[in-house]
Order: C-alpha cells, then structure tokens, then sequence
C-alpha cells in the first residue's frame, strides 16, 4: 500500500474513533505499528488527522460556539455563556498543565502498541460504567468549576494513547451528574483549545515536516468525523454505550493475545 493511501486510511480510522469513545490515538498508534516504518510513533501526523476532526467539532457545533463568542459581547453578554467559557477555560488550564508537565512521557507511549492494548481495556471500563451513572439524571443540570476541574483531569489522562479522549470525559461528565448530553457537548467544545494547543505546540517545533500526507489525512479525518459525530450523539441517547466497551475489551486482549 502506497503512502497516500496509508494516510488516507488513518484519516479515516482517525474520523471513525476520535468521536467513538474506543481511542483514536490508540488505534492509529496499533495501525502505525502494522505499517511499521515512518508511521511509527509520527506524533506530526497524529496531530495533523486530531486537527481535521477538530474541524468537525467547529462545524457541527458552529451554532453553540456563536452563541458562546456573542455571550460574552457587550452588547448581547449572557451569563451562562460566560460561565460556560469560564469552565472550558479551566478545563484546558488543567489537561494543558498535564501536558506540559508530562510531554514526554506521553510521546514516549506512543511507540508501546502493548500499553496502547492494555489502556483500551481500562477505556473499555469507563463506557461501560458510563451508562450506569446517574439513572435519574437532572436535565436542567449545568456545568460547575468542579466538573471542569474533573473533565480537564480526564481529558489530560487521555493524551495517553489507547484511553479515549470523548469517553473518558463523557464519562467525568456524567459520574459528576450532568445530563448525557450536555457532557457530550462539553466534552467536545473542550477538545477544541486542547487539540488547537496541541497542534501550534507540535507543529511549532517541526512545521517544515508538514506535507502533503498530513493534509490528506486531516481531510479524511474531518469528513468521516462529521459522520462518526452524529452516530456518537445518537447511541448516547440510546444508553447504547457498552456497546463501545465490548469493542474496546474484545480489540485490547486480542492484540494482547496475539
């Protein structure tokens, strides 16, 4: 397989699990190793494909992310959009933290397929158990700093590879009472600054690395993302989320396994 198609196929495997709570970061980390070579641990690239499903999030969110820009205008300030802002602002103050303070430490995973393995087991247990918080969930329940504090902590846990990012911080979001929905919209709002922080840091040291490889699999990754987004948003409200952890035990211990 030559190397634009390897990169189309990881924009797409990128596109089908960064929204589904089963690890993007983990599979292309498992696909990478398959292909071996330049893939490998190519942390450029896996920044690159995590831009193109930001760009996902900013497009099926364009109206939320209007709603919170123009709430903090003078002339339309609203109060629960400011408030809103103020979490994910703590939120990314908190993952950008753990992100600074363990960079490395997190890059190094990304060339241990096996850890990758052994962390969607323990993403596996997070979908599991999401769907068993909070039966009688509060629908008018809103964002708190302790939320944000808890969503940022996951979110940080979750640059490890093989521990999904949206999973992970659904669940933060629903173990701290918020309604389903509104902790997947959080959570996605939230990837943005993380991801966009992520990205002027890694492309700031190796900007002339960027080619035409990296582009291709953005692209891939944002069209597909669109189309993972809206399934995502749909088994949550469906409780369908085991779903997603049977998938993660069953790939983790084969790999194991194999």
């Amino acid at each position: 397989m030559c190397d634009p198609f390897i990169a189309l196929f990881l924009g797409i495997i990128q596109g089908l699990t960064e929204f589904l709570p089963i690890s993007s970061s983990g599979h292309l980390v498992l696909f990478q190793g398959f292909f071996k070579g330049k893939w490998m641990g190519d942390i450029l690239f896996d920044v690159s494909v995590h831009m193109g499903t930001t760009l996902a999030i900013i497009v099926f969110f364009f109206k939320d992310i209007i709603n919170l820009i123009r709430g903090v205008l003078p002339n339309s300030y609203n109060r629960d959009q400011v408030h809103i802002i103020i979490c994910l602002l703590i939120t990314t103050l908190v993952t950008g933290t753990m992100g600074v303070l363990f960079r490395d430490a997190f890059e190094a995973m990304f060339s241990n397929p096996t850890l990758v393995a052994c962390m969607l087991l323990i993403t596996g247990c997070l979908t599991f158990f999401t769907d068993r918080f909070n039966i009688n969930l509060n629908k008018d329940s809103k964002i708190t700093p302790a939320n944000a504090v808890m969503i940022g902590l996951f979110q940080g846990f979750a640059i490890i590879p093989g521990i999904s990012r949206s999973g992970s911080t659904i669940f933060a979001g629903v173990a701290g009472g918020l309604d389903r929905s509104l902790a997947a919209k959080y959570s996605f709002l939230a990837a943005i600054p993380a991801v966009l922080g992520a990205a002027a840091l890694e492309w700031s040291n190796e900007a002339a690395s960027l080619n035409m490889l990296h582009i291709v699999g953005a692209a891939s990754a944002f069209i597909i993302g669109l189309i993972s987004l809206r399934f995502l948003v749909w088994t949550l409200k469906r409780r369908k989320f085991f779903v997603f952890s049977i998938y993660c035990w069953i790939i983790g211990s084969i790999y194991l396994i194999y």
